[in-house]
């Protein structure tokens, strides 16, 4: 059997060596691996009751909780498919995601059951906490067949892309993700993982919590990505690890110089990962200076993961800009616009491959074709490259390029230059349109109290070419985010396009 399929199986092996071991904590709920355990058999034995059949698939839409990992390892334990849907989803994201993907069966949070009934008024809903399911749907259409292994989970992306690509992924996929993330990042029993990320979201439920819990750590949730929350649960619970988005970090640098906060708070932390977002070294380093723990970074995609990331006991500091290096059994290509491989160090599209790649987008054959090239590698559309001690850097993406007059110009080689100004807290750089040259390049940039616009500008002058200058800088509060906290490029920049052209007609 191959040693990289099977997570149920994984987790039921751990559970049993370890049956005391606390498992996860969910606000004041401490769940052993042996209860953990029971939870999972009992709604495996009501799914199948209930009338779920092989590759029957189960919505789950809830926020992340002991219950949504329990009901996952159920699912899986008992033949199904399990889909997860963001609990957050706006109504037709949420219609759109459980119209197209036909579940048998729909488990929702206490919160979401209102949501989900308007969504989805054909198909069966069990709460989440209860767990009583009675019945399924018998009339929903079969799952793609001639895949190269049965269909195991469909996610939905997160970006901003007009709908939520459904992203199928099989059971050696999952596990790789979570046996590779464990290997490398060495959790232990001893670990304490915080994960405040959405369970619908891969890197919150296979990198973070399914790799604790395959290596016999606890999983410690906190649902609301909160600064205070994060703080007083790294306190409370002396967490060795926390994973986020570059966001988490900076807000909670900023949380911690406000409130005075320092070792007493973080001082069991071993491993902070950021992912899902380009790096913001200056906010990296504002935390590091409070916690005492340097941000290190994995970078992949839902479609073929993992793929880069650093191992903390080789690496127990990142190299400035770098997302880490290639993890165990991945491949990775850096190619040109005619997918020629680029020389080393130059920068091209990165292509992937591995135990991780995707069967597909779910009945999307067409947008499954551009993805995937023709022997097998997904096409990351990310420009990156990689230098001579193989650390590789994610340069931007090819669909966040600003073309003015012409020239292509990278949003993040902009958004780290400006970062070195010392009172730019974060910034985020889009191209908006202009009659003249295509795309200006515009700045927008949570600041420091008392930062002068003329200043930065100077500073754009001494850093950045001529052309990759922000023709205007425009102060915010915060930027607006996707459902996993990423900074939504696509409604800031429609943000910024309506206050221009309100400023403009007054």
């Amino acid at each position: 059997m191959n040693p990289f399929n099977d997570p149920v199986g994984a987790f039921e092996r751990v559970a049993s060596s370890r049956p005391h071991h606390p498992a996860v904590i969910d606000g004041d709920l401490v769940v052993s691996f042996g209860d953990l355990h029971l939870d999972v058999l009992f709604r495996c034995e009501a799914l199948l009751t209930a009338g779920l059949e092989p590759g029957g698939r189960v919505a789950i839409v809830a926020e992340s909780s002991a219950d949504f990992l329990s009901t996952a390892l159920a699912v899986w334990r008992a033949g199904g498919v399990l889909v997860t849907v963001y609990p957050s989803s706006s109504h037709d994201d949420l219609q759109y995601a459980l119209e197209s993907s036909e579940p048998v069966l729909v488990v929702a949070g206490e919160a979401q059951q209102e949501a989900v009934s308007a969504a989805l008024t054909t198909t069966p809903i069990a709460s989440i906490e209860l767990f009583q399911p009675t019945s399924v749907r018998t009339d929903t259409e079969p799952n793609p067949a001639n895949l190269r292994e049965p269909l195991s989970l469909i996610c939905f992306s997160s970006g901003t892309t007009s709908r939520p690509k459904a992203i199928m992924l099989t059971a050696t996929a999952v596990h790789n993700c979570a046996e590779t993330y464990g290997e490398v990042w060495h959790l232990s029993s001893d670990d304490r993982g915080i994960v405040c990320l959405p369970m619908a979201w891969m890197y919150g439920l296979a990198s973070t919590s399914l790799a604790l819990l395959l290596r016999g750590a606890t999983t410690i949730v906190v649902r609301r990505a909160r600064p205070d929350l994060l703080a007083a649960a790294m306190r409370r619970h002396q967490a060795t690890f926390i994973a986020g988005v570059t966001t988490t970090f900076a807000k909670l640098a900023m949380h911690a110089k406000d409130e005075g906060l320092g070792q007493e708070t973080f001082g069991a932390l071993r491993l902070c990962i950021s992912g899902g977002e380009p790096r913001n070294e200056a906010a990296f380093e504002r935390w590091t200076s409070v916690s005492g723990v340097s941000v290190l970074d994995a970078y992949c995609s839902s479609e073929c993961l993992p793929l880069v990331t650093y191992d903390p006991t080789v690496d127990p500091e990142p190299r400035p800009g770098s997302a880490g290096k290639l993890v165990p059994r991945a491949q990775l290509r850096i190619v040109d616009a005619n997918g020629d491989d680029v020389a080393a160090g130059e920068v091209g599209e990165g292509l992937s491959t591995g135990p991780g790649l995707m069967l597909g987008y779910w009945r999307d054959p067409d947008q499954t074709e551009q993805a995937l090239t023709p022997d097998g590698w997904y096409r990351t559309k990310d420009l990156v490259r990689m230098d001579e001690d193989g650390y590789v850097f994610v340069v931007g993406r090819l669909s966040d390029v600003i073309i003015r007059g012409g020239i292509n110009i990278s949003p993040g080689e902009v958004e780290r230059a400006l970062r070195m100004h010392p009172d730019v807290l974060d910034v985020t750089v889009v191209g908006l349109q202009d009659d003249m040259y295509g795309e200006r390049v515009v700045a927008a940039v949570v600041a420091a109290e008392g930062l002068d616009v003329d200043a930065l500008r100077a500073h754009a002058e001494e850093t950045l070419t001529a052309y990759k200058r922000p023709s205007e800088y425009v102060v915010v509060n915060e930027f607006p985010v996707t459902s996993t906290g990423k900074v939504d490029r696509r409604a800031l920049a429609a943000r910024l396009d309506d206050a221009a052209s309100t400023a403009a007609r007054d």
